[in-house]
């Protein structure tokens, strides 16, 4: 079967990839972020610390394994790390900051593959993780502290 699949940007096809369906033969997971919603996009805490509940959705029609990974584990505690999301399921993601004074702009990134068969999340992510075909979606934590001053990071 040849592959072939049109590129994002091209004006006919750009409305179906931004929905997150495949082109005919296409094998690549290039569609995955289109599918899955993060809602919100962003987390503010006090420096006593606190809990944020986020929403993450699953709109395609494939399972998708989800892994977080966080920019600073120390302060920061997410619930599930590793889960599966079933086709048009949603998942509670929860994000809790421990008490720091610290100051300072992090970021979670939920990494997404596809979850072929019954296999689970963790399995779908042992298999080479550098070398994976995923797809990454950002969620913006930062501490609001009146009396701290920190230099703006720029959000990619």
């Amino acid at each position: 079967m040849e592959y072939l699949m049109k590129s994002a940007r091209s004006g006919k096809n750009s409305s179906r990839y931004e929905r997150g369906e495949r082109q005919p033969g296409c094998t690549c997971c290039c569609h995955i972020a289109a599918a899955v919603t993060v809602m919100p996009r962003s987390a503010t805490f006090t420096p006593q610390g606190g809990l944020s509940t986020h929403t993450l959705m699953n709109t395609s029609e494939t399972r998708i394994a989800v892994k977080i990974t966080c920019s600073d584990n120390t302060l920061y505690r997410v619930t599930p790390v590793y889960a599966t999301v079933e086709p048009g399921q949603s998942l509670p993601l929860h994000i809790a900051r421990v008490k720091n004074d610290l100051c300072k702009k992090d970021r979670l990134c939920v990494n997404m593959v596809e979850a072929e068969g019954s296999k689970e999340a963790r399995e779908a992510f042992k298999v080479n993780f550098f070398y994976l075909r995923k797809q990454l979606v950002y969620i913006f934590l930062e501490m609001h502290n009146p009396t701290c001053h920190h230099k703006s990071v720029s959000r990619m």
